[in-house]
This record gives C-alpha cells, sequence and structure tokens, in this order.
C-alpha cells in the first residue's frame, strides 16, 4: 500500500478523534434515580398537602371545643390531644424532609468522588492519547497497531462519556430535588410557624380553662364543706319533706276538723305560734275510751242513723233488751253540783224515774236520735251502778245528777226508751260513755266515718264532729278553755320553743335510762317560772348533761302511730342526731317536766301527734 494515502487516512481518524474527544463532554443526562426522587418528592407533597389548612382546623376545634357542652376537664383533654397530635405531625414531616436531604447531600458526595475518579482517567486517556499520536507520526509502527490501539482507546472514551453523562443527569437531577426540597422545608417552616401559633392559641384557651377549672374545683371545695355542713343540719323544712316522702305520720292539719279560739286549739296554734314552736296535740283526752263517744253518736245521729244504729256501733257485744224491769228507787252519794252549778254532796236515796228525768250527761236540744241511745246507756249504767256499787256518785266520776229535772226533750228520750237497756248473758253491764275518745274505741277500734277510707283518728266520727276535745294542746289541770294568757295558764302559751321540747326530750332520755316511773329521780320538775317555785329542779344544761341524748334544739319530731296509740317519736337534734323516744316515756316527761300547767291528759293509753310550726 502507498505510504501518501496512509498517512492521509491517519489524519482523518486523527481529526474525527479529535472531534469526538471534543463532543465527548457534551451530552444529554438522563438517569434512572430521577424517578425514584420524584416518587420521594411526591410523597412528601401528599404528606404536606394533609398538613395544609390544619391552623383553621385547630381554631374551628378551638371554636367548638369553648361553645361545646363539654365539661371543663373534657374541654382541656380534647386541647391537650389537638396540641399533641400537632407537634407529632410537624415532628414527622421536619424528620421526612431533613432525611430526604441527608440523602440528597450523601448521593452528592458520592457523584462527586465518581467524577473526580473519571476525570482523572480522562485526563489520562486524553494525554496518553496525544502522545501516543505524536508518536505514530513521529515513529514507524504499523498502521495496524496504531488502529487497534485507537479503537481501544474510543471504547474506553465510550464507557467514560456514558459515566460522564449518567453523572452530569444525576447532578441536574440532584441539584432540582434539592432546590424542591429545600423549597417545602421553608414552606413547613412557614407552617411551623403558623402551627406554633396555633400551638400557642391552644395553651391560652387551655390556661383559661384550666383557670376556670381550677376556679370551679375551688368553688366545688367550698360547695362540698358547706353541703357535708349541711348534710348533718338540714333545714327544718327539707326535714320534713324527706320524712314525709319516707312515710312521715305527722297529721295534716287540713284534715283536722276541729274549730275553737281557745288556746289550745290547732287553729290558735297555727295562728299565733312562732315559728319553729312546737305543739303537743292529745288525740282524746279525759276518756277510758270504752263505749260510746257522745260527740260521734251525735254526728252519726245527724247524718241519719237511728239510737239502734248508735248503740250497736258503740256496743256491738251488748243486747238491746226491752221490758226490762227498772228498780224502783236509787241511792244517789257523793258530791256534785246543783242547779245552780254550786258544790253539794249529796247523799238521798229517790225514784229511779226522777233520777232518769235529773241526768245532765248529754245536751237535750241534740238529735233525738243520739238522745235516746244517750238515756238507753245512762239507764243501763245506774242499774248496773246500784247493783255493784250500791249508790251512783252524782258527777263524771259515774254520771252527772243534779237536783232538777232535765229539760222536756232528754225527759221524751227517757220515756221513749223506757225498759230498754243492753245486757251480755241477760245481765247489765258497764256501758261506760266519753264525750269523745279521739276515734279509738276500746273492743271496737276506729270509730271510722268512711269505712273504706283511711285508718286514722282524721277519719272518724269524733273529728268530722269538730268537737274541740278531738284534738287540742292541754295546759292545764281541769276541762276550762282558757282563751286568754293568764294564772290560769300559767302566763304562757301550751306550745314549746325547739329548746324547751330538747329539755323534754332529754328528760324522756333520762327517764329511759333510769326506767320506772321517774320517781328515782325527784329533780325531773319544771324549771322554776311563775306556778313553780318548789324543790330543786334541773336547769336545762344539768337535764341535758345527765342524759344520753344531750340534746340542745329539736327541729323535727315525727310521730308514729297505730292502733289508736302513738307508738314512738323520733326527734332530730339542729347538729342532726337523732333518738327515737317511747310515746309513754315522753308522756311521763312532759307531764313531769313540761313548763307551766301544759300536760297530756291521757289515762292508760298514749295518742298524741306534734306540729311544728313552719
Amino acid at each position: 500500500m502507498p505510504k501518501k494515502p496512509q498517512n492521509i487516512i491517519q489524519l482523518f481518524l486523527v481529526v474525527s478523534l479529535g472531534i469526538f474527544c471534543v463532543t465527548l463532554f457534551n451530552f444529554p443526562a438522563y438517569s434512572g434515580e430521577i424517578e425514584d426522587l420524584e416518587n420521594q418528592i411526591n410523597q412528601t407533597n401528599e404528606e404536606l398537602a394533609k398538613k395544609k389548612g390544619i391552623l383553621s382546623d385547630i381554631e374551628k376545634k378551638i371554636a367548638e371545643i369553648s361553645g361545646s357542652n363539654y365539661s371543663l376537664s373534657q374541654k382541656i383533654n380534647l386541647i391537650n390531644d389537638e396540641i399533641n397530635k400537632l407537634k407529632k405531625s410537624i415532628d414527622s414531616t421536619e424528620a421526612d424532609l431533613n432525611k430526604k436531604i441527608a440523602e440528597i447531600e450523601e448521593k452528592q458526595v458520592l457523584l462527586e468522588k465518581k467524577k473526580e475518579s473519571i476525570d482523572t482517567f480522562s485526563s489520562d486517556l486524553y494525554i496518553q492519547s496525544r502522545y501516543r499520536m505524536s508518536q505514530f507520526f513521529l515513529s514507524r509502527d504499523s498502521w495496524d497497531g496504531f488502529v487497534e490501539g485507537l479503537f481501544v482507546k474510543k471504547r474506553a472514551i465510550t464507557v467514560l462519556r456514558d459515566e460522564v453523562e449518567k453523572i452530569n443527569g444525576e447532578f441536574i437531577s440532584l441539584a432540582e430535588s434539592r432546590e424542591a426540597l429545600e423549597k417545602q422545608k421553608t414552606e413547613l417552616e412557614e407552617q411551623k410557624g403558623d402551627l406554633d401559633k396555633s400551638y400557642a392559641l391552644l395553651a391560652a384557651e387551655k390556661a383559661k380553662l384550666q383557670k376556670e377549672l381550677n376556679a370551679q374545683i375551688a368553688s366545688k371545695t367550698s360547695v362540698s364543706s358547706q353541703i357535708n355542713k349541711l348534710t348533718s343540719q338540714l333545714s327544718n323544712l327539707q326535714k320534713t319533706l324527706l320524712y314525709t316522702r319516707q312515710g312521715g305520720t305527722s297529721v295534716d292539719p287540713s284534715q283536722v276538723t276541729v274549730e275553737g279560739s281557745d288556746l289550745g286549739s290547732l287553729s290558735t296554734f297555727t295562728s299565733k305560734a312562732s315559728v319553729g314552736s312546737f305543739g303537743v296535740f292529745s288525740i282524746g283526752a279525759y276518756t277510758h275510751r270504752n263505749g260510746m263517744s257522745q260527740w260521734g253518736a251525735r254526728e252519726r245521729a245527724e247524718a241519719g242513723q237511728t239510737y239502734k244504729q248508735i248503740l250497736q256501733a258503740y256496743y256491738p257485744d251488748g243486747t238491746r233488751t226491752k221490758g226490762y224491769v227498772e228498780p224502783t228507787k236509787i241511792r244517789v252519794k257523793g258530791k256534785g253540783v246543783d242547779c245552780s252549778g254550786n258544790a253539794k254532796t249529796y247523799d238521798e236515796k229517790i225514784s229511779f224515774e226522777t233520777y232518769m228525768n235529773r241526768i245532765y250527761e248529754m245536751p237535750s236540744g241534740w238529735s233525738p236520735e243520739a238522745v235516746k241511745a244517750q238515756a238507753v246507756v245512762s239507764r243501763t249504767y245506774a242499774i248496773y251502778k246500784a247493783n255493784t256499787q250500791g249508790y251512783i256518785i252524782p258527777s263524771e266520776s259515774n254520771q252527772v245528777y243534779k237536783n232538777c229535772d232535765n229539760l222536756q226533750a232528754w225527759k221524751n228520750a227517757v220515756a221513749a226508751t223506757k225498759g230498754i237497756v243492753l245486757t251480755k248473758n241477760g245481765s247489765v253491764y258497764s256501758t261506760q260513755f266519753a264525750a269523745v275518745h279521739g276515734g279509738w274505741i276500746n273492743g271496737v277500734g276506729w270509730d271510722l266515718y268512711d269505712t273504706g277510707g283511711t285508718k286514722d283518728f282524721t277519719n272518724t266520727w269524733d273529728n268530722k264532729s269538730g268537737v274541740s276535745w278531738t284534738y287540742r294542746s292541754w295546759y292545764r289541770r281541769d276541762y276550762k278553755l282558757s282563751t286568754t294568757v293568764d294564772g290560769y295558764s300559767c302566763y304562757r302559751y301550751p306550745w314549746l320553743s325547739g329548746q324547751e321540747m330538747a329539755d323534754i326530750v332529754n328528760a324522756a332520755s333520762r327517764l329511759t335510762d333510769i326506767g320506772g316511773s321517774g320517781t328515782s329521780d325527784s329533780r325531773i320538775y319544771p324549771i322554776h317560772d311563775r306556778c313553780h317555785s318548789d324543790g330543786n329542779p334541773y336547769s336545762f344544761t344539768e337535764m341535758r348533761n345527765k342524759s344520753s341524748s344531750k340534746f340542745t334544739k329539736v327541729i323535727l319530731a315525727q310521730v308514729s302511730r297505730s292502733s289508736g296509740n302513738t307508738n314512738f317519736i323520733k326527734f332530730v337534734n339542729e347538729d342532726g342526731r337523732e333518738i327515737t323516744i317511747s310515746g309513754s316515756y315522753f308522756k311521763l316527761a312532759y307531764n313531769l317536766r313540761a313548763p307551766g300547767y301544759l300536760s297530756i291528759p291521757q289515762s292508760g293509753f298514749v295518742h298524741i301527734d306534734i306540729q311544728k310550726k313552719l
């Protein structure tokens, strides 16, 4: 082959190689790692997108919490939850960004090292290529060796070119990714600022609610203390309502039909007693509760009952017997009064007919059927006493007799029932009677007006009659109904203050402890007043110290009654302590210790009620 053409070919290859080397460093950049970075960036954008609007959501949440019906504790807990969620979200987002930036910086370092290695190798290759080319032109080496070396170097350059393209592409992608992440981090910092504001807002709201809660807790503590105190010292009205709901048995004043203006009546107590005062009301007084109630008989007669029905109601075991042979004469013996109301001692034997016409046990002007019933009962009783006693006492000890005839209405009733008596087993018996029993009759039970109604004195013929003796306070030692506060009433009303009732309770507690009739402690006696100056009675303080109850002021009395008796009474002291006293010991203490002339005039039974002025 001629040498000249070979030189031309060599020159052409050198030029081509030069051009190739020049273009080696001008190339587009593509990389598979870019897609990964973009995916990571997209994921980060999605996460950040979720956080946008947090501030407005938090503000809405605060408004929701503040305006809700949650308690303060619940509101604070909700706000704490929101704060914790925000903090966790910020920390998570910031950690992700910092991780991605760190990864980019790490790749940049690796790429820098790889680029340095390629640059060094490319430079060496370039130098070697120049040197070999000069050797080619200056030496006589074969063409084949030169071409072979050239193609080996070209291949090495091609590999380097690919590496450089890849590195440049990664640098560009990493730069763009870093720029995007830095931008997102800047946005995150702004959002963190907003979240810090939100945090401050939440913290302020929490502090506000906490302050309010603390105030309420302090208030609650104060209220709890007051409640604890009030629990042991309930108000009078609260206590009354409490016992009423529990089945308290105090008599409803509206159900008592008793009238009267005397000091012992319920109406006087209701209108004149001071708030907090206690009235002790006897349900029936000065009665043995045997046989006929005269006021009950009157009410029955006015309701249309006959004297036969009346007798059957009050003497169910007796037999109405006609044609009984009356005695010719009867002896009247004992103290009584004459027709002028003067005291008179009797001891005379008169005809039985005259005696019957001079009996004064029931007003003759009452309903005729009631008067007839009284005539039969009086006849039977007089014959019984004459047979067993030998005479009849002309007073309430037996039955009232005067030395003058009664009115014609009475005499008519006597004539209409002549020869009629009540008998048991063919013999007359003691047909006792009284003005009023209080609704309960021994051997009969409740004298009910409405047989299907409540079994209590309020549903009895006595109560329906309206007579004052059915339900009243007694503060004297006989039957007089006082209407003024004077010496006869010991200058006081017949009711007690809370402190005076506490003194009676302490006396009853003392009597219960020592037992018996109370004679073993002579100092249980009324405190000295205008009516009492003898003896050495306990003072209020001494009586309290002697007792086991140690009451200072009664605020409530709950009476338990059944079958015409007061079984027990529960008393409540001003400090909330309670004590239960039997009806019998309360009556004993009341009759021994009550101030003035106050008393419970019931013999052989206790049937009382206690009212409090509210």
